[in-house]
């Protein structure tokens, strides 16, 4: 037997170990459910109604994960911040008997938000490699891109509700505002394809995604999606302090100069729109009016009632005093005044926590996981900021970036352990004949 040279050393694509067929199965489930979620076909062919093809995804994926764990692998991962996702959860049920109308809180619980846990822990599992994650960044982006598209194509049409685009097909775009959220959540894994893709095709896409995304955002006239673009765009600029002083100012030169040209050369009555923010003489509508005021109502009730009023009751509870709004649309106050005042504050700790984490990766990981952390960072960011101007406390957008970075961790921390292991063991030898 002729003796071979020394193997190089087979350092883990941070992945977490081979795939199983289960988990491969489950993993593409769980693609073809991103895609329900982001591009709803089902709405735009209603002939796929009958299918029911999101619940049947969703049960096709837990089936593959099932099978998975039935291989020896562990249930899910256990951080802390999956441990604050299941109080969370368990404030949620414990909301339903005490709620004002528990049968609409159980209704909520079942068709949304259990729905959006699921999606949580299937991809904190599933998303155990590098490869993974490009997918699942790949996946959104281009779902991405055609809900820009979606949204562009009405505003040039003249396709309007109450003087709007009226949004996309999803669930998570049905309106202009949660068409932007969604844009800007998605901004930073298309600036991370953007950045890795070496061909220039993909870098085309890349960034032609990425002017549709902003041109969209713009289009939709939303406030919130225009702060949470700023907030986004100032987080990025901060980002460049550690290629120098020099390089942060101009960066933020350069995003004041863009936001100026925005606001100066958009659409007829953009910069008004924006202006209403600060200057509520000019908010023509007087929504801005209406959602402080839902604000403040928000606030009475988290004292009036400590221990909230139910899942997705606040509009409810609303409407029994006189407030004469939807809801409060900030999902901050929502949760403390559905769930009560402990479920906020564990809220608070668990988006902390989630951006702590992808801030320690982003400064000290090698550079392609850091880049990983950088997006996953920037979309939790994003959230952060409008989170503060959206009632979307138990949709997806929160629980897929959430799913995201509590999968970064197990993978990262997987790939660091070994090549711990791999450091101390000094390496292997094989033999060839």
């Amino acid at each position: 037997m002729q003796m071979g040279a020394l193997a190089k050393p087979e350092f883990p694509d941070p992945i977490g170990g081979a795939t199983s067929l289960e988990s491969s199965l489950a993993f593409k489930c769980l693609l073809f459910l991103i895609f329900i979620i982001y591009i709803a076909p089902q709405a735009i062919f209603p002939a796929l109604q009958p299918l029911h093809l999101g619940k049947v995804s969703a049960f096709a994926a837990m089936v593959g994960y099932g099978l998975y764990v039935l291989q020896g692998h562990r249930l899910t991962v256990m951080y802390p911040e999956v441990k604050l996702v299941l109080w969370l959860v368990a404030f949620a049920v414990l909301s339903i008997p005490i709620s004002k109308w528990p049968g609409g809180s159980f209704e909520a619980f079942t068709d949304l938000y259990s729905k959006s846990v699921i999606v949580f822990f299937l991809i904190a599992n599933l998303l155990t490699s590098k490869a993974r994650f490009g997918q699942v960044f790949w996946a959104i982006a281009i779902f991405t891109g055609f809900n820009a598209g979606v949204g562009i194509k009405d505003y040039l049409n003249g396709t309007f509700v109450s003087d709007r685009i009226p949004g996309a097909y999803s669930g998570i775009t049905t309106n202009s505002n949660d068409l932007a959220l969604s844009i800007n959540l998605a901004i930073p894994f298309v600036g991370y394809l953007f950045v890795t893709s070496k061909a220039r095709l993909l870098k085309l896409l890349t960034g032609g995604i990425l002017v549709m995304s902003l041109a969209c955002i713009v289009v939709t006239f939303s406030r919130g999606g225009f702060v949470t673009l700023l907030g986004l765009l100032l987080w990025f600029a901060c980002t460049r302090k550690q290629a120098g002083l020099g390089s942060l100012i101009l960066s933020l030169l350069l995003l004041m100069a863009g936001l100026a040209a925005i606001v100066i050369f958009g659409p007829e009555g953009y910069s008004e729109r924006i202006a209403s923010i600060v200057d509520s003489t000019k908010d023509s509508t007087g929504s801005a009016t209406l959602r402080r005021d839902g604000m403040e109502g928000a606030l009475r009730g988290l004292l009036d009632h400590p221990l909230g009023v139910g899942l997705n009751m606040n509009g409810l509870d609303f409407h029994e005093s006189n407030l004469g709004w939807n809801g409060v649309h900030n999902v901050y106050l929502q949760i403390g005044s559905e769930l009560g005042i402990v479920p906020g504050i564990l809220f608070i700790v668990l988006l902390w926590k989630l951006l702590a984490t992808m801030r320690k990766s982003r400064l000290s990981a090698p550079p392609n996981l850091a880049r990983l952390a950088w997006a996953v960072e920037g979309s939790l960011v994003a959230f952060a900021v409008g989170a503060m101007f959206h009632p979307v406390a138990y949709h997806f957008f929160f629980y897929i970036n959430a799913g995201l970075a509590v999968a970064f961790k197990s993978m990262a921390s997987g790939s660091l352990e070994s090549v711990h292991a791999f450091s101390i063991g000094g390496g292997r030898r094989t033999c060839a004949g």
